[in-house]
């Protein structure tokens, strides 16, 4: 099985690039770091800098990923998901599993992503969640996405998540057919769960969500977990430390987790 974790970002911070290089030599994994800005990145040993000119994805299609100045809180189109896209589904198709990161999503360990790599590679799309949009809801970005994809439709969080060669491929299929993408967090839902592809939504990820506060304790409490958002960036190195520093000295966490969180806790424990 050949894998790739791939750290989106618009100019990474230098811990980003430590931690991307740290993950490659500990994991065994490809690592690449897909930069949307084209300010100069300087190489590093172990993990590889993709940095592509907006004209390029534009020409081939992949375009969309956000909706538009106004709309989303992103005002740039293509971005860096759009030449995440490009690059897996359209140039370097080697790989059987990626793994996506945005920047702010803290990753605990590489360890966290190994353990994410074993569990889940059976399946096509791993996110953190995959809402059906029912009873004709045209609340939320719906009335920009639902002419553009046949439905039913489907949305998550996209911060985090991992994607088989068939969900890239079918990616490439949507560009070849309709020139462009569409709102990612409906994009990748929609066209796994209606092509029959396998979708997973692990506990693991369930901690990526739009708003959320996660202290020390929650790192504690959710150790295989992942978490979005936690910023700044350069608050993540620091959290390793101090998380690592109190299970050394046996610290029992307070457990303030959120109640969906909790809820979903109770559920497993009696499976």
């Amino acid at each position: 099985m050949s894998v790739a974790i791939a750290f989106l970002c618009k100019i990474p911070h230098p811990d980003t690039i430590s931690f991307a290089d740290k993950v490659a030599i500990e994991t065994g994994f490809r690592v690449f770091v897909v930069v949307d800005s084209m300010v100069k990145i300087e190489p590093t040993r172990n993990c590889s800098i993709i940095q592509l000119d907006d004209t390029l994805t534009l020409a081939s299609g992949y375009k969309n990923c956000e909706i538009g100045t106004g709309i989303t809180s992103v005002g740039k189109n293509p971005t860096a998901w759009d030449k995440f896209c490009w690059y897996f589904a359209q140039l370097d198709t080697a790989y059987d599993n990626v793994w996506v990161f945005e920047d702010d999503v803290y990753i605990p360990s590489s360890q966290t992503l190994i353990n994410l790599c074993l569990k889940y590679n059976k399946y096509d799309l791993v996110t953190a969640n995959n809402f059906q949009r029912v009873n004709g809801d045209m609340a939320w970005y719906w009335p920009h996405i639902i002419n553009k994809i046949e439905g039913p439709h489907y949305h998550s969080m996209m911060c985090g998540a991992g994607m088989s060669r068939a969900m890239l491929e079918k990616i490439n299929e949507r560009v070849q057919q309709k020139g462009e993408l569409l709102y990612l967090e409906a994009l990748f839902n929609t066209i796994a769960t209606n092509s029959g592809l396998n979708v997973h939504n692990p506990f693991e990820l369930k901690s990526i969500v739009w708003r959320g506060e996660w202290d020390i304790n929650a790192l504690l409490l959710l150790p295989d977990n992942v978490f979005h958002p936690i910023k700044p960036v350069e608050r993540h190195q620091e959290l390793r430390l101090l998380t690592q520093r109190a299970i050394d000295e046996k610290v029992v966490p307070v457990n303030n987790l959120p109640s969906f969180i909790t809820d979903l806790m109770d559920k497993l424990n009696e499976k």
